[in-house]
C-alpha cells in the first residue's frame, strides 16, 4: 500500500518537476556543434576560393596591363604620322590625259605653229607657189603630228608632275621611318609598318606614270608610221589601177589590124 501511494505522489508531483527542470539529450547537443563547425569550415573554405580568385584576377589583370604597355592598345592609336597624307596621296589622280583624248586635242593649225621652244622652225599656215600664189596649207593633214606634238607636251606634263610629287613621298617615308624608330610599342610599330609599305607602294605607282605617257608618244608615233604606211599603199593601190585603165582605153583606141594586107591592083 505504501509503494502505491508513493507512485501516485510521483505521478502527481512530475508535471511541477517538468516545469522546474530542463531536461537534455547529450548525443543531440554534440551532432548539433559538429554541424556547426562543419558550417563554419564550409564557411571559411567559400572565403578561401573566392580570395584565389580575386588573387587569380589580380594576377590576370597585371598580365593584361603589362601586355598593353608592351605592345600597346591599337584603338589608342588613332593619329598615325603619315596616314592622312598617304590617304591624300592614294585619293589623288595624275595629271596625264588618255591617247584617245590627246588625240582629240590634236589640233593642225597649232602643229604647223609648233617649234619646240625654239628647238624647230614652224611651218606657218600658208605657202607660195613658184608663180607667187600664196595657198593655205591642208590642216587636216597635219593632225596626226599634231597628236604626236600632243603627246609629248603629256610626257613633260606628267614628268614634272610626278617628280613633285615623288619628293613628297620620299619625304613622307623618311618621316615614318624615323618615327618607327622611335616606336615604343608593337600596335604602334605595326601601324607605322602599314603607312611605310602604303607610302612605298604608291612611289611605285606614281613612278609607273611617267612609263605610261612615255608608252602613249611611242603608241601614237607608231599610229602615224602605220597611217603613212596605209596612205603610201593606198597611193600604190591607185596608181596601179590608174596604170591598168590607161593601158586599157591604149588598147583600145590602138587596135592592131590583123586583116591581109591589100595590094592595088593594075589597070
Amino acid at each position: 500500500m505504501k509503494t502505491i501511494l508513493a507512485l501516485i505522489a510521483l505521478l502527481a508531483t512530475a508535471p511541477l518537476l517538468s516545469a522546474q527542470y530542463v531536461v537534455t539529450n547529450p548525443i543531440s547537443d554534440v551532432l548539433a556543434e559538429e554541424m556547426h563547425f562543419e558550417d563554419i569550415a564550409k564557411w571559411v573554405q567559400s572565403i578561401n576560393n573566392q580570395v584565389q580568385q580575386i588573387q587569380t584576377l589580380t594576377q590576370q589583370l597585371q598580365q593584361i596591363q603589362a601586355y598593353v604597355k608592351a605592345f600597346g592598345d591599337p584603338e589608342q592609336l588613332l593619329s598615325i604620322v603619315g596616314a592622312d597624307q598617304l590617304i591624300t596621296s592614294l585619293q589623288q589622280s595624275g595629271v596625264g590625259q588618255t591617247i584617245g583624248e590627246l588625240q582629240q586635242l590634236s589640233n593642225g593649225v597649232q602643229s604647223l605653229a609648233y617649234d619646240a621652244n625654239g628647238l624647230y622652225q614652224s611651218l606657218g599656215s600658208t605657202f607660195t607657189m613658184p608663180n607667187g600664189v600664196t595657198l593655205p596649207r591642208a590642216e587636216d593633214l597635219y593632225r596626226k603630228f599634231g597628236a604626236i606634238q600632243q603627246s609629248s607636251q603629256n610626257f613633260q606634263t606628267v614628268t614634272n608632275d610626278v617628280l613633285t610629287r615623288r619628293e613628297g613621298l620620299r619625304q613622307q617615308i623618311a618621316t615614318t621611318t624615323q618615327q618607327l624608330q622611335s616606336a615604343t610599342t608593337d600596335a604602334e610599330t605595326q601601324k607605322l609598318t602599314g603607312v611605310l609599305v602604303g607610302y612605298t607602294a604608291e612611289l611605285e605607282a606614281v613612278d609607273r606614270e611617267i612609263d605610261q605617257a612615255a608608252a602613249q608618244v611611242a603608241t601614237q608615233d607608231i599610229e602615224n608610221r602605220n597611217d603613212k604606211e596605209r596612205q603610201d599603199e593606198a597611193r600604190r593601190e591607185e596608181r596601179r589601177a590608174q596604170m591598168e585603165e590607161g593601158f586599157r582605153r591604149s588598147s583600145e583606141a590602138f587596135q592592131l589590124d590583123t586583116s591581109a594586107p591589100a595590094f592595088p591592083r593594075r589597070q
